[in-house]
């Protein structure tokens, strides 16, 4: 999935998604490196295997973060996008990897033969990705703006949800803010992410307490779970 090596600027409009390991430099300081490394290498299999289904959707990382990002700007290529990284969210917390990520729209330089990402699109990403008071998927306030006329728009999605929770989004501009709702299945009427989520909380320690607090709140304050268990979807 090279880009082509032409000269031509490649900084444009692109859909790019951004996604960091949260204590992942603490689990690198108290532990071995033949712990860290499978941790590590189930990532990145992972992430290879949700990008390198659809064409389009390139990657890379770099230590603990993780992007993706599409050729263009269009509708198609959102639908794209947003699929693989719900998938690669979804399948990082299933398997009791904690993770935080966000999606945004906007201009952006790519080299990815040299490894050379500059743009808005990466700032606005990181930015709204760090700004994050628990373990969540959100989509920015620049992809409600770019898709609040089309059939796209963020309110008719099934898997989102607007965050209202308040200290969840701690960016100076938290509004039209939509998330991964955690909605896609439940065993026995218990949504599937809660007891990964309480493995991960047990290990994590007080630190994170805030953060898993609200994620769990943020699951157990909607209705429907949805009634079978999918990460495919």
């Amino acid at each position: 999935m090279e880009e082509s090596t032409s000269k031509t600027l490649r900084y444009t409009k692109r859909w790019f998604a951004y996604f960091d390991l949260m204590g992942f430099s603490n689990l690198v300081r108290q532990h071995e490196i033949e712990h860290v490394l499978p941790i590590y290498e189930g990532v990145l299999k992972t992430i290879a295997q949700k990008a390198e289904s659809m064409k389009g959707i390139s990657y890379s990382w770099f230590s603990d973060t993780f992007i993706l990002f599409t050729k263009g700007s269009s509708e198609k290529d959102f639908a794209l996008i947003e699929r693989v990284s719900r998938l690669f969210f979804q399948k990082l917390i299933i398997s009791k990897i904690p993770v935080r990520g966000s999606l945004t729209i906007g201009p952006l330089y790519t080299q990815k033969q040299k490894n050379i990402f500059l743009g808005e699109a990466l700032i606005d990403a990181y930015e709204y990705g760090e700004k994050q008071e628990w373990l969540g998927f959100i989509l920015t306030p620049s992809v409600y703006e770019h898709l609040k006329d089309s059939s796209l728009h963020l309110e008719r999605r099934a898997f989102y949800r607007k965050v209202d929770l308040p200290g969840v989004i701690t960016h100076p501009k938290p509004d039209n803010v939509y998330a991964f709702a955690f909605n896609n299945g439940s065993i026995n009427g218990r949504n599937i992410y809660l007891d990964p989520l309480s493995d991960m909380r047990h290990k994590a320690g007080i630190k994170y307490k805030k953060k898993y607090d609200n994620t769990e709140l943020f699951i157990t304050s909607q209705r429907d779970f949805g009634s079978n268990p999918s990460l495919t979807a």
